[in-house]
């Protein structure tokens, strides 16, 4: 039998003949009930394996709006602030403002992706038997500024409940990725008040 993890009707007829016994995908497992519904939460653990490319992916992607960060060009905009009111410096400031606009654009792409890998992450879940994995819709979470976090945290709390080998890795690494990217904005951030403190004092100076 080649079918996905489920209840399915018994075929040894221990349970009768309105029993249903439990596929976990390779083989008829101990676990029957004679309702023709399973309780919520009592679905028995299969065993898959759960890091799939796609939730590898996901985990990439959130590190791109980290990135983008060294993509802004601060010398730039201190430069314009010093030099207001030149046609050089508006224009300085135009051309700033656009690279900005342009980096912020990147951003939501990376976050777009991010919601359509959580998306192939539930369907592969889904085909290799996975009994409801953690939907993927919390991944829009990501575009209230939630990041990848509701779907990382759901995704390994539920596998943990219904996989024998459990969702804890992609967390983890996923957790190290976002201290690190916050790690990277903090110090970008300090750098840039840094050198925004010091052109004024030099300008002033």
């Amino acid at each position: 039998m080649s079918a996905p993890a489920g209840w399915y009707p018994d075929p040894t007829g221990v349970t009768g003949v309105t029993g249903e016994r439990w596929w976990d995908g390779t083989q008829w497992t101990a676990y029957e009930r004679a309702a023709p519904y399973a309780p919520a939460g009592m679905w028995p653990k299969v065993q898959v394996d759960t890091n799939t490319v796609w939730v590898w992916l996901a985990i990439a992607v959130t590190a791109l709006p980290y990135a983008t960060l060294f993509l802004v060009d601060g010398g730039g905009y201190l430069h314009g602030v010093l030099q207001s009111g030149s046609s050089a410096a508006v224009s300085g400031m135009i051309q700033w403002q656009l690279q900005t606009l342009a980096v912020s654009m990147l951003g939501w792409v990376a976050m777009g992706a991010g919601i359509v890998f959580s998306w192939l992450d539930w369907r592969e879940l889904r085909r290799r038997g996975v009994p409801t994995p953690f939907h993927w819709a919390w991944s829009f979470f990501a575009l209230l500024g939630g990041g990848a976090a509701v779907y990382m945290i759901g995704r390994a709390v539920v596998l943990r409940r219904r996989t024998v080998s459990g969702g804890w890795p992609p967390l983890w690494v996923w957790i190290g990725v976002t201290v690190i990217g916050y790690a990277i904005t903090f110090a970008w951030l300090f750098w840039f008040i840094g050198a925004s403190f010091g052109g004024l004092t030099s300008s002033y100076s």
